[in-house]
Order: structure tokens, then C-alpha cells, then sequence
């Protein structure tokens, strides 16, 4: 037992479903990759680099991992590809969360909507609606957990944070 957090990312702005043959292709535009840059050094700053980064397989997902790995040095095992967080719902990344090691403290989930929007506003004792930009993330913590009974209400806090933001919205 522990503290835990959990991070979830939405990845960046990616390119219109009409520009690419297969929506899983579907690549960053340059403001997407901008958007992640950005909240990449927040995460820096504000010295909350995860343990672990598990990525839908999705290229717009990949890249934004990619980045976020790069600019918190993170090395090749520290982000795995997740093939069931494609379009995932929540559900889903909760089976995923329950079978990680409980060596590890901070997971970072990078992935899409409406699924990570959808956990996010079951975060904390009152949940509210809450809609991620795209590079939004939101930051949720619980003590005395386990992953394999973590449960979204029990969290203790919940900060969130996007691109647009200027305000140093979670620590």
C-alpha cells in the first residue's frame, strides 16, 4: 500500500478523421505537438514525471507519450503500449489499472475521449463534469491504495490542467 496517483493525458490535437484513411492513423498537427510540449514541461516543472506511461497504440496517443517520455527521461520500459486503451472506456482502464505491479506509484494514462473525460469527472467524493482539452490532463491521488481496489471517488484530490491554462492549476 502506498500513495498512488494517476495521470490522465488526452493526446494532442490531432488531424481531421477526413485527412487519414484509418482514425488509429490519425497523426499530431504541429499545435498538437505544441499542446504536449507544453504540458510536458509543466510535468517537469512541477516534478510529477509518472513511473509508468501505458499508451493506446493509436498514433496521435503514441506520439504524445513519446514526447511526454522524452522531455521526463523516462527510458523504453517506462512506457508500454496498451492496446486495450485505444477508444478505451472506462471500464476498460480500470481492468487495465488493477493489474499493474504495486511497485509502481505514478501511472500516467495516455489516450483518447470520452473515456478518460468520463473517469476524470468520477474523481474525488464529488464528482463533477469535467471535459478534457485536447492535452488536458487531470491529476488524481489516493493514500493507503491499492491498484487492484482503487476506485475513482475514494481519490483524495483531483487537479486538472490543459494547453490553455495558465494557472498552476495541481502539484
Amino acid at each position: 500500500m502506498g500513495t498512488r496517483r494517476l495521470t490522465l493525458l488526452r493526446h494532442g490535437k490531432a488531424q481531421s478523421i477526413d485527412s487519414c484513411a484509418e482514425d488509429f492513423e490519425r497523426a499530431l498537427t504541429r499545435r498538437g505537438c505544441i499542446e504536449v510540449q507544453e504540458m510536458a514541461a509543466r510535468i517537469v516543472y512541477r516534478d510529477a514525471t509518472p513511473d509508468l506511461i501505458l499508451v493506446s497504440p493509436a498514433e496521435r496517443a503514441w506520439a504524445t507519450a513519446e514526447i511526454v517520455a522524452a522531455a521526463c527521461e523516462l527510458d523504453a520500459r517506462q512506457i508500454q503500449c496498451a492496446r486495450e486503451l485505444y477508444l478505451a472506456t472506462p471500464e476498460t482502464t480500470w481492468r487495465l489499472l488493477s493489474r499493474c505491479n504495486a511497485a509502481v506509484h505514478h501511472i500516467m494514462i495516455c489516450g483518447h475521449n470520452p473515456g478518460l473525460s468520463q473517469i476524470a469527472s468520477r474523481f474525488g467524493p464529488k464528482p463533477q463534469a469535467r471535459e478534457l482539452a485536447t492535452a488536458g490532463i487531470a491529476s488524481a491521488v489516493w493514500h493507503n491504495a491499492q491498484w487492484q481496489t482503487l476506485q475513482a471517488e475514494s481519490a483524495i484530490s483531483c487537479d486538472l490542467d490543459d494547453p490553455e491554462s495558465m494557472a498552476d492549476l495541481w502539484a
